[in-house]
């Protein structure tokens, strides 16, 4: 996994998730500043030549691009760039946290949802619009509106949980709910939340581990990470091989 410097939930929740036999190796990008801005989160982008090359040296079978915004920002159309570069200073097959989601939302067959997000409000608006590019339309949203990462690493995956049952009417309305960033702690909520609102929920630690899963073939039902790790493996692997060009 690559992640953002100030990252801490990643490796927090992998580690919980991830069955024993799978290694998790990470390396950080560069980011001089964790406010949560565009141009702060495209900082990382000249870092990402140095940090794919340095992680490849553990000579893993697939790199993550473990960032949700940071791969959805340089525009429609451009989520899966990041991963295509890290192919090619690489040579190692790559997934951004970005088109491990639309694969996600496919498999579970969502398009219409509400999203949660920690994000100020001009990057949750480049996000619905990063949905809708790939046929997802958000009927609505909440945000924490963290304005520096660390902020958003302080916010408990209870505190998330009790957002989405704020709002429960609204969830209820859509197809299931997406929570949105990497640095948010949300996957042992994502079973409650689905009980509570029969709703799926698609998040974005849970997207990127699937996504690197199922690209290694390993059995996932059992994990307790929700209905998604529930799907038959052949259905998750087509919606990985579509959304990410990956096979």
């Amino acid at each position: 996994m690559l992640l953002p410097p100030g990252n801490v939930s990643v490796e927090r929740e992998f580690s919980r998730f991830a069955p024993d036999n799978v290694a998790l190796n990470y390396n950080r990008l560069s980011r001089p500043f964790s406010i949560s801005t565009k141009s702060s989160l495209l900082s990382m982008v000249p870092s990402l030549e140095r940090a794919a090359r340095d992680l490849a040296q553990a000579h893993p079978e697939v790199i993550l691009f473990a960032c949700t915004s940071g791969s959805f920002l340089e525009g429609r159309g451009k989520e899966d760039e990041l991963a295509r570069r890290i192919r090619e200073y690489t040579g190692i097959p790559a997934i951004t946290t970005s088109m491990a989601v639309v694969a996600a939302l496919s498999a579970l067959r969502l398009k219409r949802i509400y999203m949660i997000t920690p994000y100020p409000d001009d990057i949750n608006d480049e996000e619905v619009q990063f949905l809708a590019h790939y046929g997802v339309e958000v009927t609505g949203y909440d945000s924490f509106r963290c304005e520096v990462t660390e902020l958003t690493a302080a916010v408990s995956s209870a505190a998330v949980a009790e957002l989405a049952r704020k709002h429960r009417r609204e969830i209820t309305q859509c197809d299931g709910l997406f929570i949105s960033c990497t640095q948010l702690l949300t996957m042992d909520q994502i079973e409650p939340i689905e009980s509570e609102l029969d709703r799926s929920v698609v998040t974005s630690n849970q997207a990127t581990l699937l996504a690197a899963l199922k690209f290694l073939g390993v059995r996932t039902q059992g994990l307790r990470a929700g209905r998604l790790f529930e799907l038959p493996a052949e259905e998750k692997v087509a919606a990985v091989t579509h959304a990410t060009g990956v096979s």
